[in-house]
């Protein structure tokens, strides 16, 4: 069973960059880290994204959009599913790049 992410993960772009966690519920936590839910990283900024920026490139420097399938709709955090270390997305990079989870932040609580 995949781990529920909290803001205490790492995630990162394709290149590298570190996707910055900002939850927007303060009230359900696990192991001190906000649990982040389905709307949490829709536009969250990326930070160090080493592709040089050219008239073909333009580094990563948000989270576009996450993809279905990265979150448990039967669990939820103040009324939203929240995201589990499986989850992927889009990054607003040229060309776009990808989402992943390192580490969930937690390793205790399982959806």
């Amino acid at each position: 069973m995949p781990f529920v992410v909290t803001s205490n993960a790492r995630i990162i772009c394709a290149h590298g960059g570190q996707v910055q966690l900002i939850p927007k519920q303060t009230t359900v936590s696990i192991q001190g880290g906000m649990v982040m839910r389905e709307t949490d990283l829709m536009g969250a900024p990326i930070v160090g994204c080493p592709v040089v920026p050219s008239t073909n490139s333009k580094p990563c420097t948000m989270v576009a959009s996450t993809f279905p399938g990265g979150s448990a709709p039967n669990v939820l955090a103040v009324g939203m599913p929240v995201h589990l270390d499986t989850l992927s997305g889009i990054t607003d990079g040229v060309p776009p790049g990808t989402i992943s989870v390192v580490d969930p932040g937690q390793r205790v609580v399982q959806a």
